[in-house]
C-alpha cells in the first residue's frame, strides 16, 4: 500500500476513510468533478483501495472517478448525468490543450476538442479499461494535435499527478524537484531520437505510453489500433532506438537508469 496510509501495525479502517475522503477532497477541487459527492467519491475510493485495485491514494480516487465518467458518458445512468459527464470531459480536454499546444489558434482549439469528442462518442464501446478513461480520451486529443507539433505526448500521469504525492515519494522538496527533472530530461532525450529518427514514432510512442504514461497493453493497443502482439514488436523496435542513441546512453550513465525507470 501506499507508504504513510498502511505501516508494519495497520491503521483502522477510520484512518483509511480520513485520508482517502481528504484525496477525494483534493481531486474535487482541482478538478471541479461533480458526477460523484464527496461521501460516494470516497466510499468508492476507500473501498477500491481496501481491495487493493490501486494502492496509490491519489490514483485510486483517478480511477474511481474515471469508470464514473465512462459510464456516465456512455449514458448508461440516463441523458442528464450524460450531459453533465461530456461537460467535465470537454472541460477537461479543452484545459489540456493549452498545455499541449498553448499557441493554437482560438477556433482551431476547438475544433480539435470536439473533434476528440466526436471520435471518443464513436469509439466508446471499444474501451474496455474504464479506470484508463482519461489516459485514452487525452491520448485521443494528442492524435487529434498530432499534425500541429512534432514532440511526443506528455504522459498522462504527469498531467494527473498530484504535485505534493511527487514530493510525497521522496520525503522531501529538493527530491521531487530531482525527480520532475529528471523526468524532464528523459522527455528531451525521446525528442531527440524522434528527431533523429522521424520514421521511429510509432516505434518510440508504444516505448514511452509503456513506460513513461504507465498503460497497460490493452489500453495500448486500444489506442494505437493495432494487436498486442504488434504492440510489442514496436515496443521493442523502439527499446533498441533509444539504445542505440548516444543521448540516451549519456543520461543513463548520468543518472544509472534503464528504461524501467518510470514503471
Amino acid at each position: 500500500m501506499t507508504e504513510g496510509v498502511f505501516d508494519d501495525k495497520g491503521v483502522t479502517e477510520n484512518g483509511v476513510h480520513e485520508q482517502c475522503r481528504q484525496t477525494v477532497i483534493r481531486v474535487i477541487e482541482r478538478f471541479g468533478w461533480q458526477l460523484l459527492s464527496v461521501d460516494e467519491f470516497t466510499r468508492r475510493t476507500e473501498a477500491s483501495v481496501l481491495r487493493s485495485e490501486v494502492t496509490d491514494l491519489w490514483r485510486a480516487a483517478i480511477n474511481v472517478y474515471c469508470q464514473c465518467l465512462y459510464g456516465a458518458c456512455r449514458g448508461d445512468e440516463g441523458r442528464e448525468r450524460q450531459n453533465l459527464g461530456f461537460t467535465e470531459l470537454h472541460r477537461y480536454l479543452y484545459g489540456l490543450s493549452f498545455r499541449e499546444s498553448a499557441d493554437l489558434a482560438p477556433d482551431v482549439r476547438a475544433e480539435a476538442v470536439n473533434e476528440t469528442l466526436l471520435r471518443i462518442w464513436k469509439k466508446l464501446d471499444s474501451y474496455h479499461t474504464p479506470g484508463a478513461f482519461l489516459a485514452i480520451a487525452a491520448l485521443e486529443l494528442r492524435n487529434v494535435l498530432r499534425p500541429l507539433w512534432t514532440r511526443l505526448p506528455v504522459a498522462l500521469p504527469l498531467e494527473l499527478l498530484d504535485e505534493r504525492q511527487i514530493v510525497a515519494e521522496h520525503g522531501d522538496p529538493e527530491q521531487g524537484a530531482i525527480r520532475a527533472d529528471l523526468r524532464q530530461r528523459v522527455r528531451a532525450c525521446f525528442d531527440e531520437v524522434l528527431r533523429q529518427q522521424p520514421r521511429a514514432r510509432r516505434q518510440l510512442e508504444a516505448v514511452w505510453l509503456k513506460f513513461i504514461a504507465g498503460l497497460d497493453d490493452e489500453t495500448i493497443s486500444t489506442y494505437m489500433a493495432r494487436p498486442i502482439a504488434s504492440v510489442h514488436v514496436l515496443r521493442s523496435r523502439g527499446l533498441n532506438q533509444l539504445r542505440a542513441s548516444p543521448v540516451w546512453q549519456e543520461l543513463a550513465r548520468d543518472w544509472g537508469l534503464d528504461l524501467k525507470w518510470a514503471s
